[in-house]
């Protein structure tokens, strides 16, 4: 087995080995359980048979610039599977030579982009909602009450609308340097087979590979994040834990809070609430957004949970600018922001007081002006 395949046999990706040809030489299990098979199911298998018919060409071209320039990136492939939509993966490739140097094939590590797909969407559609949404409310002052549900859910949107840009420059900052990695390994390996007792070599072959291991398991995390933070909530309140809530919401603010404003994170050991989690998260979000725009670029925000037993506190303690008297009284009337104009609506803790109300919890602010700003989402465990 060519030692840079090898190199990748029991990485969680798709990986194939394929030949000048576009046959499969070889892959990973990760690649054959995407199709239902095993890997000696693929091999000897034109390469062409796992695509949509609009990818096959787009996939010979690949191989051939591959050929000729030693690697591309970025390709993105539509897969067919028996019985199931069809699936994409992005593709960055290199050329594989054998001991003596000859070019023996190309080696092509395909990552799963339909999380990222499905989230675009859900952002596109959300956006789309959004404005829908404030052009009724410019109309429909008097029917806050009667909107309620909706604007719940569109502030989510809006939030989440956010958090995106800086969620994509979470993930594209690792997967940039497990691809450059990968590079490295590639252009490395021929020459340590020449010299194989280079002791530094091999050090720095390890390092790339450990460097690799974290950026796949930070991108993991992200996506864990999001799956937390985004779940839908049930009709019916359900337990939750309330710490993995938060420090899901946090990993999410943490992406755009800009590199001099501080998250800290101080989780005590509390039980389990009755609760809407997705709900609870919104109003977690708000707050945090809030905490980090008030450091205005640079400061600290402490993001902390305890318990008594009866009742969870999460308090959310920022070192910003602070709000006078005046200010603290109007936190919560709906359209009431201290935002610039066209940042915020005005809605964001109107809501999350309301969803707090609904849990049978408190809010509580503590502020002054230079002297930061602390919240308390105070919430009743209940019997589970």
């Amino acid at each position: 087995m060519n030692e840079l395949f090898a190199a990748f046999a029991h990485a969680p990706h798709a990986v194939f080995w394929l030949s000048a040809e576009g046959r499969i030489v070889d892959c990973n299990a990760a690649a054959a359980t995407r199709f239902g098979l095993t890997p000696a199911d693929l091999r000897g298998r034109l390469f062409a048979t796992l695509l949509d018919p609009f990818s096959i060409a787009k996939a010979q071209t690949m191989i051939e610039q591959t050929l000729r320039e030693g690697g591309v990136q970025h390709w993105e492939l539509d897969h067919l599977r028996v019985g199931e939509p069809p699936f994409l993966l992005g593709y960055t490739t290199w050329l594989l030579r054998d001991e003596a140097g000859a070019v023996c094939g190309v080696i092509a590590l395909g990552l799963d982009l339909g999380l990222a797909m499905t989230l675009a969407a859900q952002l596109a559609a959300a956006n789309q909602q959004l404005e829908a949404t404030l052009k009724q409310l410019e109309h429909a002052h008097a029917e806050l009450k009667a909107a309620q549900t909706q604007l719940v859910q569109s502030e989510k949107m809006r939030s989440l609308g956010q958090l995106v840009a800086g969620v994509a420059h979470e993930i594209n900052t690792p997967l940039g340097y497990v691809a450059n990695n990968l590079a490295f390994l590639a252009e490395r390996l021929p020459a340590l087979r020449a010299a194989p007792t280079d002791e530094l070599g091999w050090r720095d072959v390890t390092d790339a590979i450990r460097e690799s291991q974290t950026g796949i398991e930070r991108i993991a995390a992200i996506v864990r994040a999001l799956r937390v933070f985004a779940r839908p909530d049930e009709d019916s309140l359900v337990p939750a834990d309330v710490n993995e809530g938060l420090a899901s919401t946090v990993r999410m603010v943490r992406a755009v809070s800009g590199p001099r404003v501080t998250i800290h994170e101080e989780y005590a050991q509390v039980p389990r609430v009755l609760c809407h989690p997705g709900e609870l998260n919104q109003v977690f979000l708000n707050l945090l957004l809030n905490a980090v725009h008030a450091c205005r670029g640079t400061g600290t925000v402490i993001a902390q949970t305890m318990s008594d037993g009866t009742s969870i506190t999460v308090t959310i303690r920022d070192t910003g600018i602070g709000m006078d008297a005046a200010t603290l009284a109007r936190l919560g009337e709906p359209f009431f922001t201290t935002w610039p104009d066209g940042e915020g609506t005005g809605l964001g803790l109107a809501i999350s007081r309301e969803i707090v109300a609904r849990h049978g919890g408190q809010l509580r602010f503590q502020s002054e002006p230079g002297r930061g700003t602390t919240v308390e989402v105070i919430l009743p465990v209940g019997t589970l």
